[in-house]
């Protein structure tokens, strides 16, 4: 999965343009999400100037990571609730209640843009209104600051299905998780090995001043302070990419299940099967390079917009691509669009390892995409398994005979995870599952579990399958 992560850090007064009134972008932005049912992404795509700066990104990621417990707060300070047709104005209010609480900006910015935006929404009545809860609130904060990290504060700003589901499927770290889901996201990098040595990187970014912590691999780096992805060093150049660390383990554990007993002299067949934007496929094959495993690697994606955006990474980070239709480069990456769940995919060859990064809820992520928790309804989960099952089952096809295949999901929850391998393993009966021991998470039934607990990690789910040879 991409990260969305906002560059702007907790408790910093970022600069704004002058004469733009930020917090009504921000309100707007939110309207889309919460009455519209549109993601940050849509915003990203269709609205980008109500994302153009750091503050406009703390506002609307603050807001909706606290969305619930906001609208709790100010809910006890109005004296009637607003008419549904006033979700703007509650929007308005929502976006200056964060800036008052969360953040160290001037109250003032935050009372007079939001007093401001009433004029702009067509509803200059609500001027008094607004102006009243909001120094309300500012008068209350002052006098008794809200405990911003508390348990109760991290429940409230959670749906009461998620909450139940992680308190019964995880018990005791189910709180835990509503706190990490409330953090920040670390900002992560994968030094590209294809295009620069790593000691030389890290020494750039010494000489840059950006502080970072090794990860568990040489190519891997936590920034002490998230920075602007196209300010980084060689950013321009492909030197690095943003990836998460949970992510990162994927190239890692293709390399450790490659069959043993392929012919050397024959590249290994690789597919990644739900390979946009790309993270997972350019690690893998700047990971194989770097071991100098010979290797053919098809990506599959059945999106065109997706596949495109793909292929414009890759270009940054200098990998080749091709269609299947052009020349033969053995050292490009081929694309192909389609449906992994579909029967029909024209693969006239089966594949040694297949890589499934299953679409799912995106629960892991909640940190960095605090939309999900406000779009994501219970029912979807079971729904995402019907899709899930079917890639393993179609995908499983074109698993060559003492192959491998690994299937991952950014989920939290065992219904896209552990229930889904179990109820594939119950139809296939030349599957096995092939222990997993990673350094962070914990192993669940059929495989492994990473946790945004744990500081350095997003939530993500690991499961290697091994086909049967045949006699």
């Amino acid at each position: 999965m991409s990260t969305k992560t906002p560059i702007q850090t907790a408790h910093e007064a970022p600069t704004t343009p002058p004469n733009h009134n930020t917090r009504l972008s921000v309100a707007r932005a939110l309207t889309q999400v919460i009455k519209h049912r549109r993601t940050i992404e849509w915003v990203r795509v269709q609205r980008p100037q109500w994302l153009e700066s750091p503050v406009h990104r703390e506002l609307l990621y603050g807001t909706l990571r606290h969305y619930l417990s906001l609208n709790q707060t100010i809910d006890q300070l109005l004296k009637k609730p607003l008419k549904t047709k006033d979700i703007d104005l509650q929007h308005v209010m929502l976006v200056g209640a964060y800036q008052l609480i969360y953040t160290a900006m001037a109250d003032y910015a935050a009372i007079n843009e939001c007093v401001s935006a009433c004029k702009a929404l067509g509803k200059p009545w609500a001027k008094g209104l607004v102006n009243g809860v909001l120094r309300t609130l500012q008068r209350q904060h002052q006098e008794r600051p809200l405990n911003t990290s508390g348990d109760d504060l991290a429940l409230a700003d959670h749906p009461t299905w998620m909450a139940n589901k992680l308190s019964e499927q995880y018990g005791s770290t189910g709180p835990q998780l509503l706190l990490a889901n409330n953090q920040r996201g670390p900002m992560t990098l994968r030094i590209n090995t294809s295009a620069i040595d790593v000691s030389t990187y890290k020494y750039r970014l010494t000489e840059a001043g950006i502080g970072f912590d090794q990860g568990p691999w040489p190519e891997t780096i936590v920034l002490h302070t998230p920075q602007a992805a196209a300010e980084l060093p060689g950013w321009q150049h492909g030197h690095c990419a943003v990836q998460d660390m949970a992510a990162q383990y994927a190239a890692h554990l293709v390399v450790d299940n490659l069959p043993t007993s392929h012919d050397p002299t024959v590249p290994i067949r690789i597919l990644d099967a739900c390979a946009a934007p790309g993270g997972k496929l350019f690690h893998l094959h700047e990971t194989l390079g770097e071991l100098g495993i010979s290797c053919e690697i098809h990506a599959l994606d059945s999106s065109k917009r997706r596949l495109a955006d793909l292929a414009n990474i890759a270009q940054r980070l200098g990998h080749a691509t091709r269609t299947p239709s052009q020349p033969e480069d053995t050292k490009a990456i081929v694309l192909h669009w389609g449906d992994g769940a579909a029967l029909d995919l024209a693969f006239n060859r089966p594949f040694d390892v297949i890589l499934i990064d299953a679409p799912c809820s995106g629960s892991g992520t909640i940190r960095r995409n605090p939309d999900i928790r406000l779009l994501l309804e219970e029912t979807a989960l079971l729904e995402q398994q019907d899709l899930q099952l079917r890639l393993l089952q179609n995908l499983w096809q074109h698993t060559k005979p003492g192959g491998s295949l690994l299937y991952s999901t950014c989920s939290v929850f065992a219904e896209e995870n552990d229930q889904v391998i179990s109820h594939w393993l119950e139809q296939t009966a030349d599957a096995s599952v092939q222990p997993l021991n990673i350094a962070h998470g914990q192993q669940t039934d059929f495989g492994w579990q990473l946790l945004p607990t744990e500081s350095w990690t997003d939530g993500f789910y690991y499961c290697a399958l091994n086909k049967a040879s045949t006699k």
